[in-house]
């Protein structure tokens, strides 16, 4: 492999290539979650990091039969906490008669590679292991140890990836900084320029069932005790009058770092959405961008609807899952004493399905977000930096919830359709992307950890 080297072409061109391939492997295992089976994948990466000389200190590691978990450490010389590097081998599912090349092919077409974990998230891995590489073939000495991480289960949880490492070997590992998924370079959202957004925190996860009880009967005489009639309704009522806008403390530094690229009114109004009035005349076209809305309110998502079984049958019972996302802020048995009265039937019960504590707050300023800072800013001088809650959920919060800053970082410029891409159809990356992520994330580990 050539080492990234700004303003060689030709090194450029032979790192997209290199990067290319193997993420283009990597896809070609089908980690589809449930079931995961994430153990092929864990072993061909283990292969991969000795094959490289990053290091021999590698181990797979089995949180449930086929379930591969890859743990790399590399010395330091000096008694420092290690810098974490995290991705995920699991990836959400795909329908492949909808895809222009099929998502497990690892295709490489049109300068981008396509499949599923394109950009969520065996792009990340790929680019940690090259910048690692990179570094160990330029003789680099570590100062600080370096734990490379690759994990199962995130997309459904956790509980048997990275929650199962936290509460297996969390002291052992003692991390200084992890650095996992989320953030990174964006296009569009804010204006044509590129912005850079480092994910500090997330939202709370409240996903909740809903069963509406009713009276049987002959659909060929309707009543008023329908259970379906009853939930729908219930639903309208909660859905129809959101929860209000909430400008916290990383909302507010977000828009304030991208103020200064907008134009007037929104460069007046972004830095002062403190003031009632100012969210007032902005809230409308933030509340239009579903990730800027998202940032500013706890949601509400109906995402699952059970009833009936027969056409000419009134069913006794109807259900409904929602996925409610809570600012850091919010406590969670307020939200739901809220949600039991939007519902106001007592024919509708509501039972939680799953619930995450407050995920914490890393850091926003330190010598972490110091080397993101000079990284991006060596390959785009003018791209604005700023903090960012994030609407989903990552692995970054079993550390976070431990006090130990982890920040969520794509070192990758997105445009605003390939945001649609993660979880959806035709999830791709470019090979110039890929050259940046590797250069970015090795001038970041060099920062932190290089002597």
């Amino acid at each position: 492999m050539i080492s990234p080297e700004n303003g060689n072409p030709l090194a450029d061109e032979a790192l997209g290539r290199e990067a290319m391939a193997v993420l283009s492997r990597y896809v070609q295992f089908n980690t589809t979650n449930p079931p995961g089976a994430e153990l092929a994948a864990a072993q061909w990466l283990r292969d991969q990091i000795r094959t490289r000389s990053i290091t021999t200190d590698v181990t797979v590691m089995e949180p449930a039969a086929g379930r591969g978990l890859v743990l790399a450490q590399i010395p330091g010389s000096e008694p420092l906490r290690p810098l974490l590097l995290n991705h995920h081998i699991d990836v959400v599912g795909a329908e492949p008669a909808a895809w222009t090349h099929p998502p497990f092919s690892g295709a490489i077409a049109d300068g981008f590679v396509w499949g599923r974990g394109t950009l969520d998230t065996k792009n990340l891995g790929i680019i940690f292991l090259l910048a690692l590489e990179s570094l160990v073939r330029s003789g680099a000495r570590f100062r600080r140890p370096i734990v490379f991480l690759a994990v199962p289960d995130e997309e459904v949880g956790g509980r048997l990836g990275m929650g199962w490492l936290v509460e297996h070997h969390a002291a052992g590992l003692n991390p200084e900084w992890v650095w996992d998924e989320g953030g990174g370079g964006f296009r569009g959202m804010f204006g044509p320029g590129v912005v850079f957004g480092l994910t500090v925190a997330e939202k709370q996860i409240q996903h909740l069932k809903l069963i509406a009880s009713g009276k049987p009967g002959h659909a060929s005489m309707p009543h008023g005790d329908n259970a379906n009639v009853t939930l729908l309704k219930a639903l309208d009522r909660v859905l129809a009058e959101p929860r209000p806008l909430r400008v916290g403390p990383i909302a507010a530094a977000m828009f304030r770092a991208v103020a200064p690229t907008q134009k007037f009114p929104a460069s007046v109004l972004l830095p002062r959405l403190n003031n009632p009035l100012a969210l007032r005349l902005a809230g409308a076209r933030l509340q239009a961008e579903p990730a800027t809305h998202a940032m500013l309110r706890d949601t509400v998502s109906l995402t699952v609807l059970r009833a009936g079984y027969k056409v000419n049958v009134i069913p006794e019972r109807a259900e409904a899952e929602i996925d409610c996302r809570l600012l850091p802020d919010t406590d969670a048995a307020e939200f739901r004493d809220w949600l039991r009265g939007r519902l106001a039937d007592e024919r509708i019960t509501l039972e939680v399905q799953e619930s995450s504590p407050p995920s914490g707050v890393a850091p926003l300023t330190g010598p972490f977000t110091d080397a993101i800072t000079i990284a991006v800013h060596r390959q785009l001088p003018a791209a604005p930096i700023f903090p960012m809650l994030v609407p989903g959920a990552t692995d970054g919060r079993y550390w976070r919830q431990r006090g130990t800053p982890a920040y969520g970082f794509a070192p990758v410029i997105m445009e605003r359709t390939d945001l649609g891409r993660i979880h959806g159809i035709d999830e791709r990356i470019s090979g110039d992307n890929l050259i940046l992520g590797v250069k970015i994330a090795r001038d970041i580990i060099a920062s932190l950890c290089v002597a």
